[in-house]
């Protein structure tokens, strides 16, 4: 009977590893598909509301801010009232966000849509806020492994989205396939419901079950936890990190794409590349959770920044055309969400699991000041010298330093 009760509850445990993982990836896939691709769109969105690209640069540079900035309070939010709070609050947000982005017509209105509304509502569907609904109803021990699957989704996101977002507006206009998404994006409601309920505890997830209990016990107020963080050398060399890796990747979701058009190359052409990049993403994602199993997370994170200059560098020096531009993207791709499985893995080991959210959100603002600068600075280095190279030169440097500070960090046992 015992020998029964065991298997019942492990398979009891394989089914909900496997239902929020699944449930986790999805929301994780339409929040960030629909994020990593207003580079995409950003054509379709400067014609249609008549906004200068300079002025749509820098509501994408408020945006990257603004997604950043919420999901420390969604982090709160979720902990106070609980996870379907903050999920839902997301999925409406997003719907809204893009019903309401064909309708803008000036760069005020277009700033309150993309700069605010759609950023808060795909912040909400972040992924600590994800991963603090998915680690209580899984085992400790399997944290890593789910939360690279669940990053992939980002790299999955690309794979699907990019060319789907891009025949959409090629077809349908900006209208059509904003409202097409919007129906898409709804499909998060009732998943969003489902993984946000409280969790019902088995033995096999005690551990992480009991953590939270006991951590709750603590009473420590959102400020006395950030204050403890920041007296943390950790908290704040994987803030650093994120700084620059905030910087990286809002250049290469915003503006990668406008990059290759400047170079000649079709809309398809720049869609097909961003789907290489969802493909190695997938594959650098779910890689890192599971080595971050074996290896010092901190060591895995430092590895992952320093691939960056390198491959920075390797392009620059490298003549252009289909292939390098593909083989570009592909690398950034291995690197592009892998650095998030050891980031959120580094805070969990040293603040707990109840905090994750909160923790993992404020460290993911300073990912989105960085990525305001790279947004922004990014439109303007273009503008100033009708190239991108600088503010390439300059996201190398910074990966340069991101490596540096990770290697340094002293990682829990």
């Amino acid at each position: 009977m015992a020998s029964m009760d065991k298997g019942s509850v492990t398979s009891n445990t394989i089914f909900r590893v496997i239902l929020f993982t699944f449930l986790g990836g999805f929301i994780f896939v339409m929040a960030s598909g629909i994020r990593n691709n207003y580079g995409i769109m950003l054509d379709s969105i400067i014609v249609n509301s008549g906004v200068p690209f300079t002025t749509v640069s820098f509501i994408l540079a408020v945006g990257q801010f603004v997604f950043g900035a919420v999901q420390p309070a969604f982090g709160i939010l979720a902990s106070k009232k609980g996870n379907v709070y903050a999920l839902v609050s997301g999925v409406v947000l997003t719907v809204t966000g893009l019903l309401l982005l064909p309708l803008c017509r000036s760069t005020v209105s277009l700033m309150i849509v993309l700069g605010f509304i759609l950023p808060a509502g795909t912040g909400a569907l972040g992924f600590g806020i994800i991963m603090g609904a998915v680690s209580p109803n899984i085992p400790a021990k399997a944290y890593t492994s789910v939360a690279g699957i669940i990053i992939a989704g980002h790299g999955l996101g690309n794979v699907i989205m990019s060319p789907a977002i891009n025949s959409l507006i090629e077809t349908g206009g900006l209208m059509h396939s904003m409202l097409i998404l919007s129906l898409a994006a709804a499909l998060m409601l009732p998943i969003a419901i489902i993984m946000g309920r409280k969790p019902k505890i088995d033995s096999d997830v005690n551990s992480t079950a009991n953590e939270i209990q006991s951590q709750k016990t603590e009473q420590i107020s959102t400020a006395e936890l950030l204050k403890k963080a920041m007296k943390s050398r950790t908290y704040l060399y994987l803030a650093v990190g994120f700084f620059t890796c905030g910087f990286h990747m809002s250049l290469l979701i915003n503006h990668l794409p406008a990059q290759f058009l400047s170079y000649g190359f079709s809309s398809q052409d720049a869609a097909n590349a961003f789907s290489m990049y969802g493909f190695a993403a997938i594959i650098g994602a779910v890689t890192t959770g599971f080595v971050c199993i074996r290896m010092k997370m901190k060591n895995v994170l430092g590895i992952i920044y320093g691939l960056r200059p390198v491959t920075i560098i390797i392009f620059l020096f490298m003549p252009v055309n289909i292939y390098t531009i593909t083989a570009f993207t592909t690398l950034l791709g291995v690197s592009g969400a892998a650095t998030v499985t050891p980031v959120s893995g580094l805070v969990k080991k040293s603040f707990g699991t109840v905090h994750l959210a909160t923790l993992y959100g404020f460290v993911f603002c300073i990912h989105q000041v960085g990525g305001f600068f790279g947004a922004w600075f990014g439109g303007i280095c273009y503008d100033l010298t009708g190239s991108y190279t600088i503010i390439w030169l300059v996201t190398a440097a910074l990966g340069a330093i991101a490596a540096a500070a990770s290697f340094v960090i002293k990682e829990p046992d």
